[in-house]
């Protein structure tokens, strides 16, 4: 893909290589502004007119990208890849392919890396590659899947697009389809998408817009919580929410390697919320917890005036988004202070009411073991409870979807989609400070460190 469509970095001097100082104090600028969401589900698109639907063969193939820094693919990445999100959310059997990508961001991963874009370019160029060998090698019309994370996702983003272009022209259209795990350019939090046509010289990053949804690849888009990159919040002004981005990275938000969308995992989290936008299926996989607070919980303060300071902590956060907004739809972000401090005043008083009531609960009951999870937080628009059944009733949101087992893209069709909506079950325990071991899951240099 040519330069126009990331930025002008060809022409980046030199010398800005040496102005480490300044890249690094822009590089934390972009770091400031990450927050959290709740785990209610928000309102789901119908499927567009014309979506695609894929049924896959058995043995498609699976073209596999990792992250920034991540240098080589090997066996443990590819299975997390088809294990923990394409074979849940497409269904059928893959073999696994490498495709491997520069992976580099100047300066993070050394002094002589690639700018940004220049990397998202060569790796756009390598996958567009892989594609079309994929396409003339096929006889039997069989299904290949592009696995994405972080930067590799930007580069199926690109690919994605210009495939797109390529149909529009009248082209053929390929039997491909995308899985795209912290996406920056995730239409409703993706950071790229947040800044659309921004670009650090510095860094020769340029935020390039949303990912498309009306083409005719369909595509599985997976963020979690907090991630800085793929949950970026509309309101970055919001100081809880900055600090609570900054908290987020150092505890492993942007490393996908502990979560799934496989529900027959232990660390499914059943109160992962899916919605469906043209081509594009969003899945969005909650956090019990709240990073704010993590370092206090691991220096052993108090769980209960934790848990009882949680509620009000969240709801700070959380007006840093707009949660009104579906994950498929642009929402670049607002640099002015939002509305609704009224409504958002008495929802404190509620919270303060629950956190107080959960203090004098605690108060009358004999001493108990340490705390092991973290109270369910329902965000502003749902009704909150308190240990006392003391409930403030709340606006609800206009017609939810249901959330359960994760939504296979290769089902896609253009019926409407289901209108009703259950609670989400019950908070799992809360996570350490560390990543959650787990001896069962492959532990190799790409699967387990956290990545960009």
């Amino acid at each position: 893909m040519g330069g126009s469509e990331f930025g002008p970095t060809g022409g980046v001097p030199a010398s800005n290589r040496r102005g480490i100082a300044s890249s690094l104090r822009l590089g934390a600028a972009s770091l400031l502004s990450c927050a959290g969401v709740s785990t209610a589900a928000l309102v789901i698109d119908p499927p567009q007119q014309g979506a695609l639907e894929v049924e896959l063969l058995s043995g498609a193939t699976a073209l596999i990208m990792a992250g920034t820094d991540m240098h080589t693919v090997d066996e443990p990445w590819i299975d997390l890849a088809i294990g923990d999100y394409i074979r849940p959310t497409l269904g059928g059997d893959y073999t696994g392919t490498p495709v491997v990508t520069p992976a580099e961001f100047w300066p993070f991963g050394g002094p002589d890396d690639m700018f940004f874009d220049l990397s998202v370019q060569d790796g756009t160029q390598r996958i567009g590659n892989a594609i079309a060998a994929q396409a003339a090698a096929d006889t039997e019309d069989a299904a290949t899947v592009v696995f994405g994370y972080s930067q590799s996702a930007v580069i199926a983003t690109a690919a994605k697009r210009q495939l797109a272009e390529d149909a529009r022209n009248g082209a053929d259209v390929p039997g491909v389809s995308f899985v795209m795990l912290a996406n920056l350019n995730r239409p409703n939090g993706g950071i790229n998408s947040r800044f659309p046509g921004a670009f650090i010289q510095e860094l020769g990053w340029t935020f390039s817009p949303a990912a498309p949804t009306d083409t005719p690849f369909a595509t599985v888009d997976v963020a979690r919580q907090y991630d800085l990159f793929a949950d970026f919040p509309r309101y970055p002004l919001n100081l809880f929410a900055t600090a609570n981005a900054i908290l987020a990275v150092l505890y492993g938000s942007h490393d996908y390697s502990g979560v799934t969308l496989n529900p027959d995992d232990p660390d499914y989290n059943p109160n992962t919320v899916v919605q469906q936008r043209g081509d594009t299926t969003y899945y969005f996989i909650p956090s019990e917890t709240l990073p704010l607070l993590r370092p206090l919980r691991d220096l052993g303060v108090d769980p209960v005036l934790l848990d009882a300071a949680e509620p009000v902590l969240r709801l700070l956060v959380e007006f840093g988004y707009d949660r009104t907004t579906p994950f498929g739809e642009p929402a670049p972000a607002v640099l002015t202070q939002r509305e609704g401090f009224d409504e958002l005043s008495r929802e404190v008083a509620a919270a303060v009411e629950q956190g107080q009531a959960m203090l004098e609960a605690a108060a009358d009951s004999p001493p108990a073991a340490p705390s092991t999870s973290i109270p369910s937080v329902r965000s502003s628009a749902r009704t909150m409870e308190s240990a006392d059944a003391v409930t403030v009733d709340l606006p609800a949101q206009e017609e939810p979807t249901t959330v359960g087992a994760p939504r296979r893209a290769s089902r896609v069709s253009t019926a409407p989609a289901s209108r009703a909506i259950a609670e989400p079950g019950p908070a799992r325990g809360a996570p350490s400070a560390a990543s959650r071991p787990d001896p069962s899951r492959p532990d190799s240099s790409s699967a387990s460190r956290s990545r960009r």
